[in-house]
């Protein structure tokens, strides 16, 4: 493996590398699980992603938020990003790594540099979501210490049974 860096997102350029990670998620999601690209596209409405994607900056802006990029030998490779979920506790957001980074800790050491940033910025926990077919992903979040959770927002009955929420201390 190459060098790795991670650091906050907080240029046009890195921004728009971010962006770019999380629509290569996006068709990840649709090229590993096709059919289910309907619940793909409820979850991830497309009109309606485009739009979340150029407010990345105002969603996980600091001090509340964050957006981090991990390069590996200077490439973009992954992403992740936390906001402020409610009082105290910060929510995990859109982990990706691209393929050709995968098993190289790079997951891992993006979730610790948010866990690590949500703690500085005096967050007490952390929670996510994930699908219920991404078992490397449920993998990685148990080895860090997350325990699953009942949902902490309105989830659509659609939703219902293809997501699990996590949370753990910081």
């Amino acid at each position: 493996m190459g060098e790795l860096t991670i650091e906050l997102a907080e240029s046009p350029t890195e921004v728009a590398a971010v962006r770019d990670l999380c629509r290569s998620f996006r068709q990840w999601l649709y090229d590993n699980y096709p059919q289910h690209r309907p619940v793909v596209d409820l979850y991830y409405n497309p009109q309606k992603f485009e739009a979340l994607l150029a407010c990345l900056p105002q969603i996980h802006e600091r001090p509340t938020g964050a957006i981090f990029l991990a390069r590996l030998d200077g490439e973009p490779v992954g992403c992740v990003m936390h906001q402020e979920q409610a009082p105290g506790i910060a929510e995990m957001k859109r982990l990706f790594v691209s393929a050709a980074a995968r098993g190289h800790g790079v997951a891992a050491a993006l979730c610790e540099a948010s866990m690590a940033k949500a703690k500085a910025d005096s967050y007490l926990s952390m929670r996510l979501d994930t699908g219920i077919l991404q078992t490397a992903a449920q993998g990685l979040y148990r080895r860090l210490g997350f325990r699953e959770r009942d949902a902490y927002y309105p989830v659509p009955p659609e939703l219902e049974q293809i997501l699990l929420f996590f949370e753990r201390d910081l």
